[in-house]
């Protein structure tokens, strides 16, 4: 897997780019809120990179964090597993996914996962929600 840093967006903002070919993820932490913007198809060859990419953004023990699929073109089972996944390893703290197209929003409501975790039709949206059910600091 290849990891870069990205350059830092201010001094509470940073970005961590992870992926492959087949996918890639923006780490960016604002607000002390972990956002993962994930590019490409999420299945079962990539949901592996999801998992590290959680995990590498918990170790700053953010106050929430936002999985954005609206640059997702496909989401698989595996992808979805790798979704509730990350919502466990992020509970207590606030979890929430932006999804909004027909090729993420529809699979997860179809299967129910917009009852174990909040899903948000934007990213502005979901930041709201997360910040404000984040405890203060």
């Amino acid at each position: 897997m290849h990891v870069d840093k990205a350059v830092e967006l201010s001094t509470s903002d940073s970005a961590t780019a992870t992926g492959n070919d087949a996918l890639s993820i923006l780490t960016v932490e604002r607000d002390n809120i972990a956002i993962l913007t994930v590019h490409g198809s999420l299945d079962l060859l990539t949901a592996t990179h999801l998992a590290t990419a959680v995990g590498d953004a918990l170790e700053s023990q953010p106050h929430g964090v936002i999985i954005d699929l609206t640059a997702t073109e496909f989401l698989a089972s595996a992808g979805m597993t790798a979704l509730v996944a990350a919502y466990e390893a992020t509970t207590p703290a606030p979890f929430g996914v932006v999804a909004a197209g027909p090729s993420t929003a529809r699979p997860l409501k179809l299967v129910g996962l917009d009852h174990t975790f909040a899903l948000y039709p934007t990213l502005d949206e979901a930041l709201a929600a997360t910040a404000a059910a984040s405890p203060n600091p």
